[in-house]
């Protein structure tokens, strides 16, 4: 045990210094492939964007992004424009998160008290829903909201933004509704399952309703299957949320930093650092505290 707690303390600076050092590699991958008449591997101009990288971060205050059309592009230092995009941009994600959690919590509960005709309607809707691509629904709420301003003079929500504009409600809507759908049906599988476990017919016995053994019981073990599902929601969010700036035109860190990508390998390189670093903690404080909480249950049980 003491060996394993050993590897763990040990694995985990290597896990990140190995992932920084893919995403140091993998910044400057757009300098390794050309393409003429045939595709060519400049590993030659590779290695040497590297180089050039690897200088530019010794004096990362000084990198220049060039951001809009390469025929007409402005120019911005990357401090403090990335901090104040990606503090827009993530404050939009985190809501989304937390709306989608407390949503999914809150559906998935009431389904539970639904007749089976109508429960397995329901469900079916669900999983019609989680099928359809993020892109089409999004487009979809716009166009609706167009159509009905159009009918009412009533604007339900801005659907674009122009300039340094910020909008907030709408996007944070669609950015939730695919996580709503993943994490409801998940809920739903789970409590099924822990609906069948001896401990939900104890807690019937004496007395307690469905309505707090559903609640209270169940949820408290279905909570703890969430967390395993947390790095595949914020990965799916990551990518609608490029999807979410381009469609409203919000002018984001996710749009800037597809920009950077071909022509700021360093500033590129930084964007991935200050996305993967906040949640590579998260997820590790997550994780030891989720371990000694059922490390903690286990002995008390």
């Amino acid at each position: 045990m003491f060996l394993l707690r050993k590897f763990n303390v040990i694995g985990l600076p290597i896990q990140f210094l190995l992932t920084c050092i893919g995403l140091f590699l993998f910044s400057g991958a757009g300098s390794l492939l050309a393409y003429d008449t045939e595709l060519v591997i400049m590993l030659g101009k590779y290695l040497q964007t590297l180089q050039e990288m690897g200088r530019e971060m010794l004096q990362p205050g000084s990198i220049i992004i060039k951001i809009g059309d390469p025929m007409d592009y402005k120019s911005y230092p990357i401090y403090p424009l990335f901090f104040q995009l990606f503090g827009y941009s993530f404050s939009l994600l985190l809501l989304a998160f937390f709306l989608a959690a407390v949503t999914s919590s809150l559906v998935s509960y009431l389904f539970m008290f639904l007749p089976k005709k109508i429960y397995q309607i329901c469900f079916r809707l669900l999983d019609s829903l989680d099928s359809l691509p993020d892109v089409l629904i999004i487009v979809f709420i716009q166009l609706f909201i167009v159509w009905f301003f159009k009918k009412t003079d009533i604007l339900l929500f801005d659907i674009y933004t122009l300039g340094d504009e910020k909008i907030y409600l709408l996007p944070i809507i669609c950015l939730a509704i695919m996580p709503i759908a993943f994490l409801t049906k998940h809920f739903l599988f789970q409590l099924r399952e822990e609906e069948e476990k001896p401990y939900v017919e104890y807690s019937y016995s004496k007395g307690f309703s469905k309505a707090y053994t559903v609640w209270v019981h169940l949820f408290r073990n279905v909570w703890i299957h969430f967390y395993y599902h947390i790095k595949p929601i914020f990965l799916l969010m990551l990518s609608n949320l490029l999807i979410i700036e381009i469609l409203f035109n919000i002018n984001g860190f996710m749009n800037v930093l597809l920009d950077v990508s071909s022509n700021t390998p360093s500033a590129f390189f930084i964007g991935m650092l200050m996305i993967y670093i906040p949640f590579f903690i998260v997820f590790t404080l997550g994780a030891i505290s989720l371990k000694k909480w059922l490390s903690g249950e286990e002995v008390s049980s």
